[in-house]
């Protein structure tokens, strides 16, 4: 139960994290090219929201496995979170159709939220829909928050 709870404060504040960006999400030129064939880059994309200073580290770690290896950590003055995410070649063509969008348009979406819970005679973790949230952002924003928050694409730890 400690871990279902934990999982679900983690993403929540990690969104808390991103309001800042929820308007329109930008991702560098260099950022897109790479990430559309899944070649190892990075980038460091810093922001200041209501007088304080919240940086991202995207970093696009090629394909491993059959999987896009892709993982962000999100700092903001107080807390670090990472997101580790494995797309297949499907989820990352739509992500990069999203980013290559330059809409500024914003639209509101209703994105599930899920919980952990373990089977207690096999320890097995199983995703469950625990409610939804409205977020209104840009295409690449709605898009990025579907996998980011969908834990069959992406985990999500604090890591400091």
């Amino acid at each position: 139960m400690k871990k279902v709870l934990i999982t679900s404060v983690v993403l929540s504040v990690i969104f808390g994290l991103c309001a800042y960006a929820s308007e329109y999400t930008k991702f560098s030129r260099k950022f897109i090219k790479n990430f559309k064939d899944c070649d190892s880059y990075e980038e460091t994309v810093t922001s200041n929201y209501q007088g304080q200073t919240f940086t991202e580290k995207r970093v696009i770690k090629g394909w491993i496995n059959g999987f896009c290896k892709y993982q962000s950590t999100f700092s903001s003055p107080t807390n670090k979170y990472q997101i580790d995410c494995n797309f297949t070649e499907m989820e990352v063509d739509n992500l990069y159709e999203a980013m290559k969008n330059r809409s500024k348009q914003a639209e509101r979406y209703s994105l599930d939220l899920f919980t952990e819970e373990k089977d207690p005679k096999t320890g097995q973790s199983k995703f469950t829909k625990s409610g939804t949230t409205i977020i209104k952002g840009n295409k690449a924003y709605i898009e990025w928050a579907k996998y980011q928050n969908n834990p069959y694409f992406c985990r999500a730890s604090q890591i400091q």
